[in-house]
């Protein structure tokens, strides 16, 4: 249960990250190439298993990393650009109600269990996401941020799905770090490769809203794939239930935050819907 708890900490980091590095400007490709150099090195500072290029490149799981650090900076800069465009609440819906996905991959691939229970728990957290970060607006809807969101809901349901896959098939506990700095290591190559290619578009100068939010979010995306993965390794829940709680705490834990530092007022309709996914958390993990 301790990994799943870390993984949700890390991930809200993330969110509110995005947010605090908005207000300063950071240029948004520089920020995320920092954070995944600072993932990089933590995932090799702290692998214990021996690191041989014959046996990664030569691995069954390459490919599976290979795929997820691609989407991972892919999925990045979705994020990062649609809490600028259509903010935290539309994000953080397409975000984490990307659950569905994983959880749908894993009950009909795996053939893990539906009771009746099960299913009124995940139909009632996936309630209490929308109602929970629910906010009107009057702003017209353009093109980008309908896309955007729809992006991020695909992209990160099926990446999530991708390292399901790849933890139960291929990346046992003694490689799961190994797994995570491999994928680190892709998305940082891919950046510094963009960042190449835009240099007469990019000040070559570096500020230390960039260095810091850059690590912190490193930090962040570190423990959220490592200790997510870890939790799936060592949970006594199916995945389904994991992937539900996972993405429903980060929510709540976001929501929160956004009330006490950001002072973001809730509305009745969201409270409602935080007091409904407490119960569905109750009900997930008594089941």
């Amino acid at each position: 249960m301790i990994y799943l708890v870390l993984s949700i900490l890390s991930s809200s980091v993330i969110f509110i990250t995005f947010k605090i590095t908005e207000q300063f400007k950071a240029n948004l490709i520089k920020l995320i190439s920092i954070n995944y150099l600072a993932a990089f090195i933590l995932g090799f500072s702290f692998n214990r298993y021996p690191i041989s290029l014959e046996h990664i490149l030569t691995s069954e799981w390459l490919p599976f990393a290979l795929l997820v650090g691609l989407s991972f900076i892919l999925m990045f800069f979705m994020i990062g650009y649609s809490i600028r465009i259509s903010g935290v609440a539309v994000t953080t819906i397409a975000g984490k109600m990307s659950m569905v996905i994983p959880i749908l991959f894993s009950i009909l691939y795996f053939s893990e269990k539906t009771p009746s229970v099960k299913v009124a728990g995940l139909i009632l957290a996936t309630v209490s996401v929308f109602l929970t970060v629910y906010r009107p607006t009057d702003k017209k809807i353009n093109l980008w941020p309908v896309i955007l969101p729809l992006v991020i809901f695909l992209g990160s349901g099926i990446t999530d799905s991708i390292v399901k896959y790849a933890q139960t098939f291929f990346v046992p506990n003694e490689l799961s770090l190994l797994f995570s700095t491999v994928v680190f290591l892709t998305a940082l190559v891919l950046g510094l490769t963009f960042i190449l290619f835009r240099l007469k578009t990019i000040s070559k100068s570096i500020t230390t809203a960039e260095v810091i939010g850059g690590t912190i979010l490193g930090v962040a995306n570190f423990g959220s794939l490592y200790f997510f993965v870890m939790a799936l390794n060592n949970s006594k829940f199916d995945s389904s239930i994991l992937f539900g709680l996972n993405n429903i705490c980060i929510v709540l834990f976001s929501v929160l935050i956004g009330a006490l530092v950001f002072k973001e007022k809730l509305s009745k309709l969201n409270f409602a819907g935080v007091i409904m996914a407490f119960a569905a958390i109750l009900i997930l993990m008594n089941y």
